[in-house]
């Protein structure tokens, strides 16, 4: 029953998204993010549960990290929190990433309409613009002094709301608001969170993640040395993404290309998380390729294109990486 509640609102949430123009990736499938999507310069990386608990701690490092090397925005959608529904119009948060319903997501998307309102440990909160309010308090003529009588809080609090990025409680915010006769609460862009750079994995062995496999540190290893920057990527249908480095100081400046790559044996397996990789590559703009350990049948499915280990070991710098995908791709 879970599983085809998880299902419905996967539906809706693709459904949402390319009402509002989105290009939407298949489902994934993975424990990871459950689909990406982009529109224009706005790319997504989704995570889909009933219950925005659900998600773990390190499910939702996994993601911010794809998220920070995709030049995405990482959000959760649900439909609870523990035992209750998720309000209307209203931000949570779920170890960085935010999370709403899908009331919020139409309403953000499709209609244009920001939310105003996070939660956070205590209840509901807004933030407010102490510029407009300075201004407002100023042309009123009241003080500081005045304004906290009339709200029943410190002269400070009433002075840090004016230094500007201060929240306060939707009552307080109200009341303030009435006070000056201005609109004082800021709209919420919840898809610029402030990304920390995940640091580059030591993928000779030392403190690499348990469910880096001898077979993903070996490749990943040869695809540093031919001079990709690898992040690895934890549960996630690709095993990580690889960049290739910035052009050297006095070369000619190039975009850097990135790369969604699978490391696995050719099974049925790699094979349809192949066509996902694929899927995921054309929303984020990228390439995508597995390494195969031994035999494979053939040299591309949909778009992911597939690489032997032999012949990745002849391989000597990302461009000639760059070349033989988009050789095999014209294929």
């Amino acid at each position: 029953m879970q599983n085809e509640e998880r299902k419905d609102l996967i539906a809706r949430v693709t459904e949402i998204l390319k009402e509002a123009g989105f290009i939407v990736s298949s489902r994934c499938e993975a424990r990871s993010f459950d689909l990406a999507a982009r529109r224009e310069e706005i790319t997504l990386l989704a995570k889909i549960l009933q219950n925005i608990d659900g998600i773990s701690e390190e499910v939702a490092r996994s993601i911010r990290r794809a998220a920070f090397c995709l030049l995405a925005s990482p959000i959760v959608v649900g439909v609870r929190r523990g035992a209750f529904f998720l309000e209307d119009d209203v931000i949570y948060r779920r170890y960085g990433i935010p999370a709403i319903n899908t009331h919020t997501l139409y309403d953000y998307f499709v209609e244009g309409v920001h939310p105003y309102v996070y939660s956070a440990t205590g209840g509901l909160y807004v933030t407010i613009d102490g510029e407009v309010m300075k201004g407002a308090r100023e042309r009123k003529d009241i003080s500081l002094g005045g304004i906290a009588a009339e709200l029943g809080i410190s002269r400070r609090s009433v002075s840090k709301y004016e230094e500007g990025g201060v929240s306060t409680t939707i009552d307080i915010a109200l009341m303030l608001q009435e006070i000056l006769d201005m609109m004082l609460i800021e709209p919420l862009d919840f898809l610029n969170p402030e990304f920390e750079k995940p640091l580059p994995p030591d993928i000779s062995g030392a403190g690499v993640e348990e469910t880096v496999s001898s077979l993903e540190r070996y490749i990943l290893s040869i695809m540093e040395e031919i001079g990709f920057e690898i992040f690895t990527t934890a549960y996630a249908p690709f095993n990580a993404v690889s960049l290739s480095q910035p052009a050297r100081p006095g070369g000619e400046e190039s975009e850097r290309v990135k790369i969604l790559t699978g490391i696995s044996r050719y099974t049925e397996r790699m094979i349809k998380k192949a066509r996902i990789i694929s899927s995921l590559s054309q929303v984020t703009k990228t390439k995508s390729v597995f390494v195969v350990n031994g035999n494979v049948k053939r040299v591309q499915i949909d778009n992911t294109v597939l690489i032997k280990k032999e012949e990745l070991k002849k391989i000597r710098d990302p461009e000639e990486f760059t070349c033989v995908i988009e050789e095999r791709g014209k294929g």
